[in-house]
């Protein structure tokens, strides 16, 4: 044996292969885990001596590093030896030791496996980086409202997914539509850490029906494609935010609509309750704070 830059090598022929610690150490793995897919038949080394040391090779680097990867991001073990090893459309690299696949291969196959996971595991990241943001810009919106005062303001228009339609104030109605949007936006991935909303009409509003919803919504910033959705207009909005209980708002809706005809203005449309603070911005319910509001004219 020789030494080359502080790893042990092979002499001769087999110079330029490592021994089972040095390619651990450049792999940032451990000999018993080489040891352990060597078993199991998932990643064999190059090169075994005659005195038993596993060799492996600068190619298998890549190699590992994709087997290292997949497992990372959560693929078993018998997976990936299947992946590697199926039988058909391969070939074996024998001064590697590796299952190589040919074009359009195990390996290749393995690699858009991975790709794809990769894929999944990025978007995943993203609804959180916009889950963890969404929740960033509510906080900062709770901590600057005055609760119990009517406030007008300029909005941009907004994008909503909408329940089905609800318009009775019975719960024993309104709980299994609300169970199911919530779970539909689970499943299909449109939580972006905005809480549910409810939306009463314009009719209901007028009639000082308050727990009369038309339905829940959902916000949204980055739709996919072909998703169905409501846009909540741009405009002038009267608000007012609720601190405590948000069910109960009949008196926050009952002084807004007087704020809005003091003023000489109406509403115009539905009005959008939604929360700014929830569990995960106060454990105690008493800190709750919701906003209420309505376009005006």
């Amino acid at each position: 044996m020789i030494v080359k830059g502080g790893f042990f090598v092979a002499e001769k022929e087999n110079a330029s292969r490592l021994r089972a610690a040095d390619f651990a150490r450049i792999c940032g793995t451990n000999k018993r885990t080489l040891h352990h897919y060597d078993q199991i038949g998932l990643f064999a080394p190059a090169l075994r001596g005659e005195n038993g040391y596993r060799y492996y090779s600068q190619e298998q680097y890549d190699v590992f590093m994709v087997i290292s990867a997949l497992k990372e991001l959560g693929m078993p073990l018998l997976d990936l030896h299947l992946h590697l090893h199926q039988k058909e459309d391969r070939s074996v690299i024998e001064a590697s030791g590796i299952q190589h696949a040919t074009k359009g291969g195990v390996l290749e196959k393995g690699c858009l496996v991975f790709a794809r996971q990769v894929e999944r595991e990025l978007a995943q990241l993203r609804r959180i980086q916009t889950m963890i943001r969404t929740k960033r810009k509510l906080l900062e919106q709770g901590r600057r409202a005055v609760c119990g005062q009517v406030f007008f303001e300029d909005c941009p228009p907004a994008l909503l997914i909408l329940s089905e339609p609800i318009h009775s104030a019975d719960p024993a109605v309104a709980a299994p539509i609300l169970y199911e949007h919530l779970a539909r936006c689970h499943r299909e991935g449109w939580n972006e850490g905005y809480p549910f909303g409810a939306m009463i009409s314009g009719k209901s509003l007028a009639a000082g029906r308050f727990d009369e919803y038309a339905c829940y919504f959902t916000q949204v910033e980055h739709p996919a494609a072909g998703v169905p959705l409501f846009e909540k207009p741009a405009g002038r909005y009267a608000a007012i935010c609720l601190q405590g209980d948000y069910h109960r708002a009949r008196e926050a809706y009952r002084q807004l609509l007087d704020e809005i005809s003091a003023r000489g203005l109406r509403p115009v449309g539905c009005s959008y309750k939604e929360g700014l603070w929830d569990e995960i911005a106060q454990r105690d319910p008493a800190q709750y704070r919701t906003k209420i509001s309505v376009a005006v004219e």
